[in-house]
């Protein structure tokens, strides 16, 4: 059987772990934050074909910026027990979907998912400690490395 350790979606989630083994209601609004800032830089990459998408991306991109910054400086969100379930599909369905998506483009998500979680891991200090800003994101350090997704794309 596979450790999580040994596949690239575990590789993430134990890079979590190790960076934040004790999140807090704090952690979860700056990581949607974080999450909401990523969909932002995916749409700003968008080139509409026509005048509508190309409002609509704007709105979406300004909407999802703002929500972003929100999130992580002030919080003000969480997920009511009994919205657990449909909030963790909402995720699963993200995950396959931006998949999907890449690979529509002829891109290779697993291998782009494997640079960037290196990445991460090179973002720790050098005692493998994560480096935390203001809103207990996670930051850059002394010893990171940029993901190359050059081969994936």
């Amino acid at each position: 059987m596979m450790s999580h350790k040994d596949d690239t979606l575990g590789m993430t989630k134990h890079w979590f772990e190790k960076a934040v083994p004790n999140p807090q209601t704090k952690n979860f609004t700056t990581q949607l934050g974080v999450h909401f800032e990523e969909i932002a830089e995916m749409i700003a990459e968008l080139t509409p074909e026509n005048d509508e998408v190309g409002q609509a991306i704007l709105d979406a991109l300004t909407a999802n910026k703002h929500l972003g910054e929100l999130l992580k400086r002030q919080g003000g969100v969480h997920v009511l027990d009994k919205h657990r379930k449909n909030f963790l599909d909402a995720i699963c369905d993200q995950i396959v979907t931006g998949t999907g998506t890449a690979h529509m483009l002829g891109m290779d998500p697993v291998g782009g998912l494997n640079e960037v979680n290196r990445g991460n891991f090179s973002k720790f200090d050098e005692n493998g400690d994560p480096i935390f800003d203001e809103n207990m994101k996670v930051i850059k350090g002394l010893n990171y490395v940029k993901p190359d997704l050059t081969p994936f794309v």
